[in-house]
């Protein structure tokens, strides 16, 4: 009698889920110290699943047997078993404006997924919670002032948002017989398309807070606190296929090499945006960090609605295979997201304010990954890492003072085998180093405005089975 072993994999199943409950408040915390977090949602991160990351982002076209590609749905039906993905980061942010700079060091819990899928089938269930954007700063300047006397602004923000994603992907594979010698043939895999959808949950609490200290005791200090607790639903649909675009085997049916097209692309929906809003306006009196509430001048609480915009990728990738294991791969992937119709529009304008306004969001990622050919004796462990590199150029959905937030992204990174495991699991260890600040329509950095340095590192793994613990795969003997 067949039957499947489904016991092992729904224990599995249900320890993750109490793992990803467990850190839904560390993912929806600030990752990312920057001043220009003050505004909308924060700082957009990217998805800090490692290997994506590594080549500037690259996510459309991507369809990788041993890694998850979580912002892309499509890509789930190309693993090859059950995986599970997770990551670490440290980033340092150094500031400067003026003569003035300071330098923020964080780190965090990135991008947590995971696969189901057996080993032989084209169906996959993919599931996990992405970090989305990040709200941290603490900025304040001293004023003098003939009525009031000497008093310092502070502005202080915290928080972020998360993204939690289920979905499910599907392959559609195509074969055909190709000569090989003389008389003889090879039936291979030529093409395929992938399809794939996910729901996601957008969700976090962002906080802000403004100060006025006073230095002269008589006068009460003021201080303004914002919170902000938002939830939307919305979808993610992927699509990827490639095409085998000329192989190469000798007469005895060994490989020699290959080249191979991907393109693909995503769509996320406009997402209606709930946000419990609170506003509390007081009198305070402040000594060496201590607070006493002296008076409430102004509180509301009310529920808001606002919206994320529709969102776009494409992409496309070459690959060269050859048969003594030498595969390079480059590919080119871009995004949009068109913040900047809200300005019109009173649907988010409690996300905003001063100076600052929406503005299209867009990604242009190039990257390059490279497997060196295999050893006669297979075990170098250099030769088995895949090694990538990449370049981004990134525009934020914001405008201030007539520039655009924009930046540059540099990456590098590489995958290894994890030794001993038996499996296909895999550590990934990279970095990512760029600039950001204002640009004018011209192109360059405003002058006398706050320009950024980060430096990312990461380190993360892939997760598979055991080769002989078949996940879901049906025994043949009761």
């Amino acid at each position: 009698m067949l039957y499947y072993n489904q016991s092992k994999a729904f224990r599995t199943i249900v320890l993750l889920a109490l793992c990803l409950s467990s850190i839904t408040a560390i993912n929806a915390q600030e990752s990312d110290p920057s001043p220009w977090s003050r505004f909308g949602l924060g700082i957009n991160l990217p998805n800090y699943s490692s290997p994506q990351q590594f080549m500037g982002g690259v996510i459309s076209p991507l369809m990788e047997k041993n890694v998850i590609n979580p912002d892309q749905p499509a890509s789930a039906a190309s693993c090859k078993t059950t995986l599970f993905q997770s990551s670490i980061y440290n980033s340092s942010n150094f500031m400067s404006e003026g003569d003035s700079s300071t330098t923020s060091i964080t780190g965090n819990l990135g991008a947590l997924s995971m696969v189901i899928k057996k080993p032989t089938g084209k169906t996959a269930l993919m599931f996990g919670i992405i970090p989305n954007s990040s709200k941290g700063y603490n900025l304040y300047r001293e004023i003098e002032d003939e009525n009031t006397g000497n008093y310092i602004e502070r502005y202080q923000g915290a928080g972020g948002t998360a993204r939690g994603y289920l979905g499910m992907a599907r392959a559609f594979k195509g074969k055909k017989w190709i000569k090989v010698g003389e008389k003889d043939s090879i039936q291979i895999h030529n093409n395929s398309i992938n399809i794939g959808a996910q729901v996601n949950y957008l969700f976090g609490e962002l906080t802000q807070q403004e100060i006025l200290d006073f230095e002269d005791v008589s006068f009460y200090d003021y201080k303004e606190s914002t919170t902000m607790r938002h939830r939307a639903f919305g979808g993610l649909f992927g699509l990827q296929a490639h095409q085998l675009l000329g192989n190469k085997y000798d007469e005895d049916k060994n490989f020699l090499r290959s080249t191979t097209l991907f393109v693909g692309g995503t769509y996320a929906t406009a997402a209606n945006l709930n946000t419990d809003f609170e506003e509390l306006t007081e009198s305070i009196i402040s000594n060496n960090g201590l607070e006493s509430h002296i008076d409430t001048s102004f509180y509301e609480s009310n529920v808001l609605v606002g919206q994320t915009p529709a969102k776009w990728t494409a992409g496309a990738a070459l690959a060269f295979e050859s048969g003594n294991g030498r595969k390079v791969v480059l590919a080119f992937d871009m995004m949009q997201q068109d913040w900047s119709k809200y300005n019109d529009q009173d649907l988010n304008s409690y996300l905003v304010e001063g100076n600052a306004s929406w503005a299209k969001a867009s990604r242009m990622s190039a990257g390059l990954s490279f497997k060196p050919a295999s050893t006669m004796s297979g075990k170098s462990v250099l030769t088995r890492s895949i090694y990538r590199a990449g370049f981004a150029m990134d525009k934020y959905p914001l405008s201030f003072n007539d520039g655009h937030l924009s930046g540059w992204r540099a990456t590098g990174g590489f995958s290894m085998p994890l030794e001993g495991s038996r499996s296909n699991s895999s550590v990934h260890f990279g970095f990512e180093f760029g600039k950001r600040g204002l640009v004018g329509t011209d192109g360059t950095l405003l002058d006398n405005t706050l320009e950024e340095s980060i430096l990312n590192f990461q380190l993360g793994v892939s997760l598979s089975p055991f080769f002989k613990n078949l996940w879901l795969t049906p025994k043949l003997y009761d």
